[in-house]
Order: structure tokens, then C-alpha cells, then sequence
């Protein structure tokens, strides 16, 4: 995990996303997930609940767009998933607003500029130390969010 020396968050990215951990057990994080197209946040219970809803984020407002297709299997009713929704969701709240959220174990503003491999590249900031680190993967996002 590379930590970034200057302390920056991008706040015009359509796709800004701040996780407010409040409960910290173990290795398992939960809490609440806040993004500029809702004014209710997305509540989980676990760091892979938080990535799947985010990866359903980034592809309800078709931002970063995938470079591959995950592949997906028909749902109860038979019918395909769709990837991506002809109807973009419209923005509620500015993500100024979104960035005052505080987490009670700790807030994580996330920036995922790439969804390049099945995977993620971008920042995550920790406001609380004024840190930002660099993720790769997917997983370098989840060793980050488990070791801070």
C-alpha cells in the first residue's frame, strides 16, 4: 500500500464514495456507504457487501466503466441482468456534502478512477489522519480498508 505525501481528495469525481466504518470486529467491517446520487446512505455488514454494492454503484451510473463483462447467470424470473441502466441516475446531493459524513471508527473517501482486469485502481483518503493511499486491485483496496 503506497501512501500518498500530500493529503487530496478529488471531490468533482461523479463516482466520490465515503465509507463511514462504525463497527470494527476482527477482520470485518460495517457501516455505512454514502455517494452523491442518494441522500440515504447504503448500510453493510461486511468489506465484500461493501464491494459488491459499490461495484453496483459504478455501474448504475456507468462510471469508471469496466473494461470486462462479469458474467452473469439469469435471475430467479428468468431474466439477464442488465449492465448498465439506459436511465443515468441523477445527483441529489454535491459531493461537498457528502464528504462531511463521519464514520465512528473512522470515514474512508474512496475514488475509483479504473475498473481495468476485473479489478479497481484508485485512492482512498482518511480524513481523520489526513492519509491517502494508493490501491491497484480490489484486494489492495480491502488490505487498506483492514489495516488502518
Amino acid at each position: 500500500m503506497e501512501n500518498i505525501q500530500h493529503y487530496y481528495v478529488n471531490i468533482s469525481a461523479p463516482n466520490l464514495v465515503v465509507i463511514c466504518i462504525d463497527e470494527s470486529g476482527g477482520e470485518e467491517r460495517a457501516g455505512r456507504m454514502y455517494h452523491c446520487y442518494s441522500g440515504e446512505p447504503r448500510k453493510f455488514s461486511s468489506i465484500v457487501e461493501l464491494i459488491r454494492i459499490m461495484e453496483e454503484f459504478f455501474d448504475d451510473i456507468a462510471y469508471p466503466q469496466a473494461s470486462t463483462m462479469t458474467r452473469r447467470f439469469r435471475n430467479a424470473e428468468g431474466k439477464e441482468h442488465v449492465r448498465y441502466s439506459k436511465v443515468l441516475p441523477e445527483k441529489v446531493l454535491e459531493q461537498k456534502e457528502i464528504i462531511e459524513h463521519r464514520g465512528k471508527v473512522g470515514t474512508f473517501i474512496t475514488y475509483v478512477q479504473f475498473r481495468q482486469n476485473s479489478d479497481w485502481q484508485g485512492q482512498i483518503s482518511w480524513p481523520e489522519k489526513k492519509r491517502a493511499y494508493k490501491f491497484c486491485s480490489t484486494l489492495e483496496f480491502i488490505k487498506i480498508l483492514s489495516e488502518i
